[in-house]
Parts: C-alpha cells; structure tokens; sequence
C-alpha cells in the first residue's frame, strides 16, 4: 500500500532524529513505526484474552471490592490468629 503523508516540523524533526540513530533510511523506519502504531492503536483480539481469574479480579475491581479495607499485611500468614484467636 502506498501512503502519502505530510508531517509537522517537530515530528519531521523527531523522524530525522530517530533516522541517524538507528542509522536507517527513511523507507525502512516508516514503514516498521505506522505497522507498530497501527498494532498499538488496534488491538488484537488474542492480546485481550482474559484469563478466568483476571475476569473475577476486574469484576471486583469494578465493584470497588479491591483495597476496600486495611487489614493485617501478612494475612497469609497469620490467618490462624484471626481465625481461631490467639494461642495462649
């Protein structure tokens, strides 16, 4: 596919600095920079394939379920102590 495309002075600058220090000509940079920009802006149906347990922590988050509460940092740790008490 052939693109014609006009660039503003900053970007013209930043292309011909991103040219001499990847020592490339400008045939090569452009089309490797529009195919990275293109996959970044269109997602991949495969790059958003949520696993199980990512689907329940989004629902979570969703629901403001995360860091909702403060409670002891070494909880999986110390489960014991607030589920029977403390040892005497």
């Amino acid at each position: 596919m052939h693109i014609e495309v006009e660039l503003d002075d900053i970007h013209a600058e930043r292309l011909l600095q991103l040219q001499r220090q990847l020592q490339k000509p400008l045939k090569e940079i452009i089309p490797e920079i529009l195919a990275k920009a293109i996959d970044m802006a269109v997602p991949q149906e495969e790059d958003f394939q949520e696993t199980e347990g990512q689907r329940i922590y989004r629902i979570f988050a969703e629901a403001g379920l995360i860091g909702c509460f403060d409670d002891d940092e070494n909880l999986s740790v110390d489960y014991k102590k607030y589920l029977w008490g403390s040892p005497l």
